[in-house]
């Protein structure tokens, strides 16, 4: 029977890759598994040989090998699950970090439960099969971390939500000057009277969003003006009680601009606008802060403080490897974002 029959009636395995290739089975393994210690003609040979058997390399095999289940836990608390739904942040962040943990051999799966620092929501986490776990939740998240790093369990943050200096572990973007470029670009304009909405947890600034008001004050600063705490709205970041929370800010004061730190919010805010008459730029101008993808998809187009979602999710994937690994995770520099300059934004009086 030739190797085409065979194949006929069962799964192609590693020998008869091996077979179709002329090398070993260990050198299948070794192109399969990314090792450079292969001839590039030899590496041809086999992937040319995996793609005509359609093979596909048994998980439960390498499993066996590594000592590992190729899953990587997606920490979400439920009163944050509705984001990957609604805010287009989290869901590019989502479809990056899955196209990058897939392109290093692993699926992600996404764990969620009340809130992100309980006991038993902690007890679901040790009973998963995973190999370590992305912390998308804010709410919870120190007590999470410090449970698993005593647990020994690796783990990361998407994003800055402790100013603790051992919380190393996330994909660190420069919030001071995003805060700084957007506030400064809003007094270059001619506007003073500005306020920043940003998203909060029980009523307290989520670490990022500290960050980027220490940014905003400095820009407030170079101009010689104060840059007023009252000047700092807090909301809850859903998009009903982020629509209340513009209805009473425009109610009861009449800023000339808004910057906005979350997608949701910022959707809430321009449905609010529509829905009484105001107009953007021309009675007040907005910028927003996330993906310029997103921005550039609303109505105006909306300038933005953009973040490269494919790097922090790349970053993100490699640090959790790495410590999955035990490799040291060394600090970098923080990533600049840029200002995208649309339609949102217009000189005051002008």
């Amino acid at each position: 029977m030739t190797i085409k029959e065979e194949i006929a009636i069962k799964k192609p395995t590693i020998h008869d890759v091996a077979e179709r290739a002329k090398v070993t089975p260990s050198t299948v393994s070794r192109v399969m598994n990314g090792s450079s210690l292969v001839k590039p003609k030899t590496r041809q040979r086999v992937l040319d040989a995996v793609q005509s058997l359609s093979y596909v390399p048994s998980r439960t095999a390498r499993m066996f090998k590594s000592g590992k289940s190729g899953i990587l836990g997606l920490v979400v608390s439920a009163q944050h699950i509705s984001e990957l739904v609604y805010n287009a942040g989290f869901q590019s962040l989502f479809k990056a970090l899955t196209e990058k943990a897939h392109a290093e051999g692993y699926n992600l799966l996404i764990i969620t439960s009340a809130r992100a620092d309980s006991d038993s929501f902690f007890d679901v986490i040790k009973s998963q099969a995973a190999d370590g776990f992305i912390i998308l939740s804010p709410s919870g998240s120190e007590v999470l971390a410090s449970k698993l790093e005593e647990a020994g369990i690796p783990y990361v943050f998407n994003m800055k939500y402790s100013n603790k200096p051992e919380d190393l572990y996330y994909a660190s973007y420069d919030d001071v000057e995003a805060g700084y470029i957007a506030a400064k670009y809003l007094l270059d304009l001619n506007h003073t009277d500005i306020r920043f909405i940003v998203g909060s947890i029980n009523g307290s600034v989520i670490s990022f969003n500290s960050d980027r008001i220490i940014g905003v004050k400095k820009a407030f600063e170079e101009y010689g003006l104060p840059f007023q705490d009252d000047s700092i709205v807090r909301v809850p970041g859903q998009m009903e009680e982020s629509y209340d929370a513009i209805h009473q800010l425009m109610t009861a004061q009449k800023p000339t601009a808004l910057m906005i730190s979350n997608e949701t919010t910022t959707v809430a805010a321009l449905n609010y606008f529509y829905d009484y008459g105001y107009r953007v730029p021309q009675d007040l101008s907005v910028i927003g802060f996330g993906p310029a993808d997103f921005y550039r998809r609303l109505r105006p187009n909306l300038t933005s403080v953009s973040f490269d979602i494919a790097w922090s999710s790349g970053r993100i994937v490699d640090m959790l490897l790495q410590r999955i690994e035990g490799v040291p995770v060394l600090p970098e520099l923080p990533k600049k974002p840029e200002l995208v300059i649309r339609d949102s934004t217009a000189r005051r009086g002008g």
